[in-house]
């Protein structure tokens, strides 16, 4: 597999994430409960996977690697723009989720920065998916570069690993979980 069908196969795991995100959002807005651990979950998620493992690739290595072939930069500097605007995001569904872990009624402004990241996941991951398609099929990387960048995607995954543990199986738990069934 090359890093590109690398990041690809990332967008599938991150749009798994937004399906659990989707079932939380929709039970807070009516007003049932999702077991605060599972809350915790998602949001270490969002931030470990999506943020830091995920875009970290995009931005430390791959999109350096693809700037300079066939006029990307543009199109590069959208993506960390949007990387940024999803980290704010995620920023304000961890402050309420720590509010309503304090006991504060954070329940709807949670729900609504959740809603707003399961957006932002389907907008951007279905833009990003064309670009990598579109870089697989002029083969705008060599597969010197290719392999390169692979080598490297799976230093940051063993990293990824060791910091925050296996998260496909913490993603299974969550699909898997009675609420989000």
């Amino acid at each position: 597999m090359s890093a590109t069908d690398d990041l690809l196969q990332d967008h599938i795991f991150i749009r798994r994430l937004q399906a659990v995100i989707e079932k939380c959002y929709t039970l807070l807005y009516e007003n049932k409960d999702v077991p605060f651990g599972d809350l915790v979950k998602i949001v270490d998620m969002i931030e470990q996977f999506v943020d830091q493992f995920h875009h970290g690739k995009e931005e430390s290595s791959y999109f350096r690697e693809a700037e300079s072939k066939d006029h990307y930069s543009e199109e590069i500097r959208k993506f960390v723009i949007e990387h940024e605007f999803g980290r704010r995001i995620a920023k304000g569904a961890r402050i309420h989720l720590e509010e309503l872990l304090r006991g504060r009624d954070a329940r709807e402004p949670l729900a609504r920065y959740l809603k707003t990241y399961s957006v932002f996941i389907l907008d951007h991951t279905s833009k990003e998916d064309r670009f990598f398609t579109d870089i697989k099929e002029k083969r705008s990387l060599s597969e010197k570069e290719e392999k390169d960048l692979k080598k490297e995607f799976e230093r940051l995954k063993h990293e990824c690993v060791r910091k925050s543990g296996n998260l496909v199986e913490v993603l299974q738990q969550l699909e898997n979980a009675e609420w989000a069934r």
